[in-house]
């Protein structure tokens, strides 16, 4: 297995980071014709007018995947899983089950609408009434969609569906606020991507599903990406791209966990906590001071640091470095006992609330300085 998940991982990361590398250059070319340009602002955190919306190139190469996935559903997964034929409502064979198939195309379709209606605030901004209103709808559709079978519905279930829901919702949000300097939203889809597939296979799922694939193909495209936005950036990846990663990553954990265990959702939750814990204590924060929540602003843990000082590669390279080792930490937890998980679980929280706290105290001992 660990032969096949290396071939496997291999092969759809090099496809698809050539091909979104490759197909970035038409597309700043494009968007730069149509003007789709990020002048600086007193909230930005970048000095010279950028190409805004690259991350199309992400979607297009990550939607082709699912789209080819789809349309190969043939004997592509030995050794099937017995609950996902299970809840398939089919016999247990070397067949890809008929819902993951079923699948595919309306998640596929979630994600380009999730991306058009992006890439349109992109273009000239939306309510943001109306773009979480588009957010919580697809979270709602998606987890409907991937939680689906013949089996009766329950207490746990609906549980699951609710938490679930806030979830994709949430971190579709989440990966949008974040995306704020050169290179953090392509490295977080990176190790994110590939500790997904990596937890996923570790915990049961084969390497040939389509939600193993999906995982992987994010994280090439957001690798064939990253030569054009880090450590210069040449292109943003906008909300077109930064919005609809964040719903597909989300969704994956959903649909991973609904096939191995309720449970391992917070688990594959825990490799995204940099994004969530700095969302989650800006906004609390924010709110507190009765600042309105929707408002761009520049207060993120990695914008305190890019404001006292650090460059866009050092802060990106911190945050990736400790997404790292949390991502291995979780792979090798897996399998763990768990008391173990609940360690590992602790430990990462600890980890990036030490990280935060770093960059509270650097921020603050700058501004404390006196100017020279």
């Amino acid at each position: 297995m660990v032969f096949s998940l290396h071939s496997i991982a291999a092969s759809v990361i090099g496809v698809c980071a050539l091909s979104t590398y490759l197909l970035l250059f038409p597309c700043r070319a494009v968007l730069r014709g149509w003007g789709i340009v990020d002048k600086p602002n007193a909230r930005s955190s970048h000095t010279v007018p950028t190409v805004r919306g690259g991350g199309v190139a992400i979607v297009a190469v990550v939607s082709v995947v699912m789209a080819w996935l789809w349309f190969r559903a043939e004997p592509i997964v030995p050794g099937l899983m017995t609950g996902e034929a299970q809840n398939a409502g089919a016999q247990g064979s070397d067949h890809l089950p008929a819902v993951a198939a079923a699948r595919l195309l309306p998640l596929l379709a979630l994600v380009v609408v999730l991306a058009i209606v992006s890439f349109i605030d992109d273009l000239r901004g939306l309510p943001a009434r109306l773009r979480f209103g588009v957010h919580g709808a697809t979270a709602l559709i998606a987890v409907s969609l991937l939680t689906h079978n013949l089996e009766p519905i329950t207490v746990g279930r609906l549980a699951f569906g609710l938490v679930a829901t806030v979830w994709v919702a949430g971190y579709t949000n989440a990966f949008n606020f974040m995306d704020g300097i050169n290179g953090i939203a392509g490295m977080q889809g990176l190790v994110t991507g590939l500790g997904t597939a990596a937890v996923a296979v570790a915990a049961g799922v084969p390497p040939a599903h389509p939600a193993v694939l999906l995982a992987l193909a994010a994280a090439g495209a957001c690798l064939g990406f990253l030569p054009h936005n880090f450590p210069r950036a040449r292109v943003f990846m906008g909300d077109v791209s930064s919005a609809a990663l964040g719903f597909l990553l989300a969704a994956l954990a959903v649909w991973i966990a609904w096939l191995t265990s309720p449970w391992m959702l917070f688990w594959l939750g825990l490799l995204h906590a940099n994004f969530v814990l700095d969302t989650g204590v800006t906004l609390v924060r924010r709110a507190l001071r009765g600042d309105k929540l929707s408002e761009a602003h520049r207060e993120h843990f990695y914008q305190r640091l890019i404001r006292a000082g650090y460059s866009h590669p050092r802060v990106t390279l911190l945050e990736a470095a400790l997404q790292v080792v949390t991502g291995l930490a979780l792979w090798l937890g897996t399998p763990a006992s768990l008391s173990a998980k609940l360690v590992i679980a602790a430990a990462v929280v600890v980890l990036w609330g030490a990280f935060f706290g770093y960059a509270e105290s650097v921020f603050r001992r700058v501004n404390a300085a006196p100017a020279a």
